[in-house]
């Protein structure tokens, strides 16, 4: 039985998952045959398919439709497009977690073999479901990219995966620019999953279901643009779940929240102790997307630019509560009384803001 009991009806639906018998793709097709949708799973094998049928167990309804076939060159992906308009009539939503893990190496030992298999044949696996699907995509459907951590954070030996999950994260920042909210496009970014294969683990962090509980509602809330959505714990997945169930815009209130601080005579150095001991809670909460203390360039005595980003203005509301009690202790510090930091948004219609203050800003 599957774990999330509030996911919405998805009756008629057609959705498919390329990448779907792996660990994280099978929570995200358990959720969508338990919200009633056809689910559309290619897999590389016959003997694959019929393991994953046991796998999902009493789940695999007859709403599941496994599908031997290889979707990761452009002919292969455009196949498996018009073999499911064949057998389903069209497509809804597409849900990639296709993946893989590549490591052992520093990035100036690789050689074309680690490049073609670990950055080439995987972005080029995304880019062919893309370019398959997208345009058969109902105007109420989503496409929905799956990517880990390692996206926003370098991992040494693993170089390739984080280059190359980086890049989905430009790709759709680019795509949902070309579609011009047409359609919906999003990225769900994920930090350590609980799986069937890792066991009960960490009750802190996000679940398979929950990954797919959430890829679930963004398909429902078809009131909601696309955009990145972090999972990095199970309070993230709870909260986007929550707010895409509630139908409120996730993301579309994207903060950032800028402040000056100027430190007593001989306290610079106490207050800059502070705001870095305080980096670690503020990064591990629930929205937030950055943060860092910077100076004027060439000035080690002057005031101290502080620099947040919040998923959405709940996120930042909820942080502001969370760092009451630690006003006035910063206050006791401060040449003046502290203020509330200025907050900025998205300007409508510009360029996707995702992740450019990472850019903006070097800590």
């Amino acid at each position: 039985m599957h774990s999330i009991t509030a996911l919405p009806d998805l009756s008629g639906r057609r959705v498919v998952v390329p990448g779907g018998t792996g660990a994280v793709g099978e929570g995200v097709v358990r959720s969508y045959l338990a919200a009633g949708a056809d689910v559309l799973v290619p897999t590389r094998t016959r003997e694959r398919a019929e393991e994953f049928r046991r796998v999902l167990g009493d789940a695999a309804t007859d709403r599941l439709h496994l599908l031997v076939h290889d979707y990761t060159t452009f002919v292969g992906a455009q196949q498996l497009a018009e073999e499911m308009e064949r057998r389903l009539g069209g497509v809804d939503d597409v849900v990639a977690p296709i993946g893989g893990w590549w490591a052992g190496k520093q990035l100036w030992e690789i050689d074309e073999s680690d490049w073609q298999s670990a950055f080439v044949g995987l972005a080029a696996a995304h880019v062919a479901v893309l370019r398959a699907f997208l345009p058969r995509l109902n105007a109420d459907g989503a496409f929905t990219l799956i990517v880990g951590e390692s996206a926003l954070t370098p991992v040494t030996g693993s170089s390739l995966v984080s280059m190359e999950q980086a890049a989905l994260l430009m790709m759709r920042q680019v795509l949902q620019a070309e579609v011009a909210g047409r359609q919906r496009v999003f990225a769900l970014v994920l930090g350590p999953v609980r799986t069937r294969l890792t066991g009960s683990g960490d009750q802190d962090r996000v679940s398979a279901d929950q990954v797919g509980a959430v890829a679930v509602a963004a398909s429902a809330a078809a009131a909601v643009g696309g955009r990145e959505i972090r999972l990095r714990s199970r309070a993230e997945a709870d909260q986007a779940l929550a707010l895409l169930q509630s139908g409120q815009p996730v993301g579309t209130g994207t903060v950032v929240a800028v402040s000056t601080m100027e430190a007593r005579n001989g306290r610079r150095e106490d207050l800059v102790e502070v705001l870095t001991e305080l980096a670690t809670q503020i990064r591990a909460e629930p929205g937030c997307l950055h943060y860092s203390v910077h100076r004027a360039r060439g000035d080690a005595d002057g005031p101290l630019l502080v620099v947040q980003a919040f998923a959405s203005i709940e996120a930042f509301r909820q942080h502001s509560a969370s760092i009451a009690a630690q006003i006035p202790r910063i206050a006791a510090l401060l040449a003046t009384p502290p203020v509330p930091p200025t907050l900025f948004e998205p300007v409508p219609q510009s360029a996707p803001t995702e992740g450019v203050v990472e850019h903006w800003f070097v800590a």
